[in-house]
């Protein structure tokens, strides 16, 4: 399908190519000819020539602006088009969207330990934003641990958007077209906080009073009511600028606290519409479009008189449209007043149409996600059961993913073991991201699951802190800590991977087996990966909620061999020996 678009917009292109290529040449023929037929008519004194020079001018303007939409069709086609390519690109395994890594955070409760962020990270994967809000919105929804209800009903929506790849593709090209940035955005959000300084009395009185004095000493110049008129129309010109000069300083003000949002709130406008017009099922859509609305009005329709006003501001530092207008009417003035009363009906409104946005493109993402991988299955959801079947790391290629079945049922806590590269961190790995994916509405790599929306908290990248002088062992004490103070509070599920690394081999088997005695006491769910054999005696303890479970290694023809199949019971097989004879270190 991403073939067929790419080629389908490339004949569009050609088509728009050569329209563009016409009307440019068109244009330069208009103005030579405008041009040419006023200099005869200032020559031969010929005023026939000047009508024919205005029509040129006039067909000039026209083409112009056709000229114009025809620019930005080539930029939309462009963009779809980049879309699809990508998308091939990305299926063949270039992996080329932006990655996130300004949201890793080593202090997070699990996105920094599952590498959400960053190169060939789960947000890279499904990342398809163009804006810093949808962006932010994506980030977000990887980090959260919603409620059951909530994950079912942003399932329904990501199921329907999937299904929709032409909305989605026509949105994402809107947004990949704005193209905002933290500061843009921020910059909304900050006028739509801020209160703006609103036009005194005297002021509207003066102009409403000076542009219709101005008028009548017009009017009594042109029928020549007596020559004083002359000279009024010119003083109330002059009046006119003098006040709208002095009235100038709260417009600067305000475009100063509002920079470049006219260029943003236009395209985000665009998007509203987009997403107001689409009809949708699902009631977590159908949500969102209900708050896109406010005094009988459309967001659309709103952020668009809201980007005109600022547009028209702007013009302010155009000097031949400062003079002419404002000289004759006050024209910023009433564009500022328009301004001030759109921010009194609409303020609390903007930034949550513009928070829908960046939802409805974190949702597109994870639907194009499902899109590409159609074999997913969206995990059903039931109170404290989670298991998955054929189980399989979605950022390693398909060719050589090895899928592994995990039930926390009964036996709610794993003892894994395994020799070194057999695969114990990826396979905790692949159990955090898919549970991250059911948990934003996303369908995850496995033949069938069940899910529950535990607090999730992993252990796996702690590294030493050598600005706070804190040491390997004490990052993980820290990070353990929290962990059994959040399971006092509440049921959590754990991915523990070869804790206490930082200290000597007997503090360590006795502490890694306190710590899951804790956590079995707080019925904590989740898996520990461990080295020591010895802490696998824990589960002859619990043998009711606890179980071991392994990765094994073979040496066949004096090379290792690793199948990555999870098995029941405790490793048996060792290798680092092994490694170190082959590589002659030992």
């Amino acid at each position: 399908m991403y073939a067929t678009i790419s080629q389908e917009q490339t004949d569009i292109l050609k088509k728009l190519s050569k329209k563009n290529n016409i009307l440019s040449y068109g244009r330069i023929i208009l103005l030579l000819a405008a041009v040419y037929f006023l200099y005869l008519m200032m020559y031969e004194k010929n005023h026939l020539y000047g009508f024919i020079s205005l029509s040129f001018i006039i067909v000039f303007i026209i083409v112009v602006n056709i000229y114009l939409k025809v620019q930005s069709k080539i930029a939309y086609h462009k963009t779809l088009k980049q879309i699809n390519t990508d998308e091939i690109s990305f299926l063949e395994g270039n992996h080329q969207f932006n990655n996130g890594v300004e949201y890793q955070n080593p202090q997070h409760a699990f996105s920094y330990d599952l590498d959400l962020f960053g190169s060939n990270s789960i947000f890279q994967f499904t990342n398809r934003t163009g804006t810093f809000l949808g962006k932010d919105a994506l980030a977000k929804s990887l980090q959260q641990i919603p409620k059951e209800a909530s994950i079912l009903k942003k399932q329904e929506a990501v199921k329907e958007l999937s299904e929709k790849l032409t909305f989605r593709q026509h949105f994402q090209t809107l947004s990949l077209l704005a193209g905002t940035t933290e500061k843009e955005d921020l910059a909304i959000k900050n006028w739509t906080e801020t209160i703006s300084e609103k036009p005194k009395a005297f002021m509207q009185f003066f102009a409403i009073l000076i542009p219709i004095l101005l008028l009548i000493s017009i009017a009594g110049s042109v029928f020549n009511w007596h020559p004083v008129f002359s000279k009024l129309t010119v003083f109330f010109f002059t009046l006119n600028l003098l006040l709208i000069g002095y009235f100038s300083q709260h417009i600067l003000k305000e475009i100063g606290k509002s920079d470049r949002i006219a260029n943003s709130l236009l395209q985000y406008s665009k998007m509203l519409q987009a997403f107001e017009t689409e009809k949708f099922q699902s009631v977590y859509l159908n949500n969102l479009q209900s708050k896109l609305q406010s005094n009988q009005k459309t967001a659309y329709q709103i952020v668009t008189n809201l980007a005109n006003c600022f547009e028209k501001l702007n013009t302010i530092a155009n000097l031949f449209v400062f003079i002419a207008l404002n000289g004759t009417f006050q024209y910023h003035f009433w564009v500022y007043k328009k301004l001030m009363k759109w921010k009194d009906n609409h303020q609390q409104d903007l930034w949550q149409f513009m928070e829908i946005i960046g939802e409805v493109e974190a949702l597109n993402s994870l639907a194009n996600f499902a899109y590409n991988n159609p074999e997913y299955q969206y995990p059903t959801i039931k109170s404290n059961q989670i298991m998955m079947e054929d189980l399989g790391h979605p950022l390693i290629s398909k060719d050589k993913r090895v899928r592994n079945t995990i039930y926390f049922s009964q036996k709610r806590f794993v003892i894994l073991t395994g020799s070194n590269m057999s695969g114990k961190s990826t396979f905790l790995r692949t159990v955090g991201i898919n549970l991250v994916l059911s948990y934003a509405g996303a369908p995850i790599d496995a033949k069938q699951a069940v899910v529950y929306p535990l607090p999730l908290w992993v252990s796996m990248r702690l590294t030493d802190s050598l600005s706070d002088s804190e040491s390997f062992f004490f990052a993980e004490v820290k990070r353990l800590k929290q962990i059994v103070t959040e399971a006092e509070k509440q049921p959590v599920f754990v991915l523990l991977d070869e804790i206490l690394k930082g200290t000597n081999s007997d503090d360590k088997k006795t502490g890694t087996v306190g710590v899951i005695e804790k956590l079995h006491n707080l019925n904590v769910t989740g898996m520990i990966a461990t080295h020591d054999l010895e802490v696998c005696k824990t589960t002859d303890n619990h043998l009711q909620t606890m179980e071991n479970k392994c990765f094994e290694v073979e040496i066949i023809n004096n090379e290792l061999h690793f199948d990555y199949k999870l098995k029941t019971g405790i490793c048996q097989n060792k290798n680092a020996t092994f490694i170190m004879k082959k590589m002659e270190i030992i």
